[in-house]
């Protein structure tokens, strides 16, 4: 009589799922794009009244779009999130791809969305503003619309380094805000004195932003320096999260 050994199923390693917060900041980032393009858009063609309805058209109809072909949008791409909405056939070699995304924490995250936040600002900032200042010398187009440029790239790419999880974030998010912090303490004078100027807004500008942008200026500048410490912070602690 021959025994046989009953084979027990291993148990199924369960899938990790996002959270409740990683899901929103990717609907968040998608809008974020959807209201830049919209933004570029307003601005080519001075539709800046038509700026909300355009970025709303933009969300929902990005969001029909990908799910209509089962493709992740931008902003779940860059969040990890793409198993969610992907065919069968996909959904294992997506599960793979992004368990390094799925790794990063919330700061790590959350430095990441702000940056691309601050990309942004700073890519339309010539369309705000009329001047730049780099280490106390202030300049108006075309340096300025380079100055702006620059500026956002140089951000664009530290939050892609964050939310890739890229070592490359442990020497270009410091390198970059150290950059920042140096030449806006350098510049703190002439930019509070540049935003007490109605010639250094766009004449778009509405009365309440422009008052608001001249009280403020010293404030959001110091609050620009708090944020590249706790990113300091954010990059030397989750340093070993850092494996692209």
């Amino acid at each position: 009589m021959t025994a046989t050994a009953s084979a027990h199923p291993q148990p199924r390693k369960q899938t990790v799922r996002p959270s409740l917060w990683r899901v929103l900041a990717s609907k968040y980032v998608d809008l974020l794009i959807c209201g830049f393009i919209a933004w570029v858009i307003c601005s080519t063609f001075a539709w800046h009244s038509l700026w909300t309805s355009l970025t709303l058209f933009l969300w929902v109809g990005e969001w029909f779009w990908c799910r209509d072909r089962l493709n992740p949008t931008a902003g779940e791409y860059c969040l990890g999130i793409r198993y969610l909405t992907s065919s069968s056939s996909q959904v294992v070699a997506d599960i793979q791809v992004i368990n390094a995304k799925l790794r990063l924490n919330g700061f790590i995250l959350t430095a990441g969305v702000v940056d691309l936040t601050l990309a942004f600002l700073f890519l339309c900032g010539w369309t705000f503003l009329g001047k730049a200042v780099l280490f106390g010398l202030d300049f108006g187009p075309p340096l300025s619309l380079l100055y702006w440029v620059l500026s956002g790239f140089l951000f664009f790419l530290c939050s892609s380094h964050l939310l890739c999880g890229s070592k490359n974030a442990l020497w270009s998010v410091p390198l970059v805000h150290a950059w920042f912090m140096a030449d806006f303490l350098k510049s703190l004078g002439v930019w509070t004195e540049l935003f007490q100027s109605d010639l250094f807004f766009t004449s778009w500008m509405s009365a309440q932003v422009i008052h608001m942008a001249k009280f403020q200026s010293p404030l959001l500048l110091g609050l620009f320096g708090l944020w590249s410490l706790f990113v300091f912070g954010v990059v030397f602690f989750s340093r070993k999260l850092f494996v692209n």
